[in-house]
């Protein structure tokens, strides 16, 4: 049954359209003002079509009208304004209000119904788009919530541990979504190597956080014949031959087509020997302790997973005790300004870096990223935002040592529990 609400403070006239209405179909309730339709709506929230007279006691049809189409009343309400008058100016002043339609009062009979009808057809429309942005509302509530636990969870793959043997590491992952595409890490090879990596996957979203979280998988695997990063005679393989690897298992196809950025590289925690593999990521901060300078580093490999004919290149540098080494996503160097006419750059962060070099290495990464905040007016970043330093305290056998007895306590305590 559709439901209307007729208004007016005329009893003759509102038995007449009430009764007219009711022939061709509806269901009319009657009010005599517009005080008593605003509790008639409050107390029936199935009418959703009004038809008012404009002038009428306490409550006319203009300010009816108006009360109706706030945002604040509960729903959506299809206003007729029925008026005496045919002028222009009436008109307006009846759409103005927020009126839908406007009826002069005689209007011949079939008119009338004929407008009632369309006006119902349009109240159908509107509900239906209402029920379907809920159903939207609902599903992205779904979505966003799915999207949060994604990100929990990649989080949790991120690092925990930020000394080694000789060596102090920290890091600083935001996503510019809920799920990004970088990835950070490190591991221990052997006593001797530690490796540490830092990878951008091209976009944003599920597509890119899934590509990051199967390429981290892939890193993961130290040991066994799954391992891209030690063979099957458990020796270390080069950082080259790692990337080389895994253009392999990413390499893109016609349906998706999703590549990264990346540095992997392993260090001799007792020399200081850096082996490294730049592809198509921003080049390493190399921050030398004894003269406080930083310079950048890097190759010009191509892009991990686009192309299956690459030949990787890598190098070697030697660091000096408490050198620095910086691994960073482009969502540094290409953070803008305010007025957005001018990126942070590689030389930004080189500078930078040397700032703030006095500072201990578990606070650096966090003045950077302010630093960059600061810079850019914004707690926000465009595009996903990593960083990791790695700092080379120099090899000390002592140290060495007392690590190597406490993990045989632990490990002899393990077996005797």
């Amino acid at each position: 049954m559709e439901y209307i609400l007729v208004v007016d403070d005329d009893p003759v006239s509102l038995l007449f359209m009430s009764s007219l209405l009711k022939r061709c179909g509806y269901q009319a309730i009657s009010a005599k003002n517009g005080l008593e339709a605003m509790i008639i709506l409050q107390d029936n929230p199935q009418i959703q079509f009004v038809l008012s007279d404009w002038i009428m006691p306490e409550m006319d049809g203009i300010e009816l009208c108006k009360r109706l189409k706030e945002i604040a009343f509960d729903r959506y309400i299809f206003f007729v304004l029925l008026s005496g008058k045919n002028d222009q100016h009436s008109i307006i002043n009846g759409i103005n209000a927020g009126a839908d339609d406007f009826i002069v009062k005689g209007t011949d009979a079939k008119e009338l119904e004929a407008r009632v009808k369309a006006g119902f057809r349009t109240l159908e429309l509107h509900n239906k788009i209402i029920e379907k942005n809920q159903e939207l509302d609902s599903a992205y509530a779904t979505i966003r919530k799915d999207l949060d636990s994604a990100g929990d969870l990649i989080r949790q793959l991120l690092p925990t541990q930020t000394n080694f043997i000789g060596v102090e590491l920290n890091y600083i992952s935001i996503p510019s979504a809920q799920i990004g595409g970088d990835m950070l890490g490190y591991m221990q090879l052997d006593p001797d190597h530690l490796a540490f990596y830092l990878f951008d996957v091209a976009g944003h979203g599920v597509s890119s956080a899934l590509m990051s979280f199967s390429v981290q998988q892939s890193l993961s695997v130290i040991d066994g014949p799954s391992s891209i990063v030690k063979d099957t005679q458990n020796r270390i393989i080069p950082p080259e031959e790692v990337i080389n690897k895994l253009n392999k298992l990413y390499i893109s196809d016609d349906k998706i087509q999703l590549y990264f950025t990346m540095i992997y590289a392993v260090l001799n925690v007792k020399t200081g020997v850096i082996h490294y593999c730049s592809a198509g990521h921003p080049p390493l901060v190399w921050l030398h302790n004894v003269t406080k300078k930083a310079e950048l580093i890097g190759h010009e490999n191509f892009v991990v997973g686009a192309f299956d004919f690459v030949d990787y290149q890598s190098s070697q540098i030697q660091l000096e005790p408490n050198d620095k080494i910086w691994l960073y996503s482009d969502g540094i160097t290409e953070a803008e300004n305010k007025p957005k006419t001018k990126q942070f750059t590689e030389n930004g962060l080189r500078k930078t870096i040397m700032d703030i070099h006095n500072h201990p290495t578990h606070l650096q990464t966090e003045l950077l990223v302010n630093r960059v905040r600061t810079w850019q007016e914004s707690n926000l970043f465009d595009d996903d935002v990593s960083v990791l330093a790695v700092e080379w305290k120099g090899y000390s056998k002592q140290e060495d040592d007392s690590c190597n007895t406490k993990l045989t306590t632990k490990v002899n305590a393990q077996f005797f529990r």
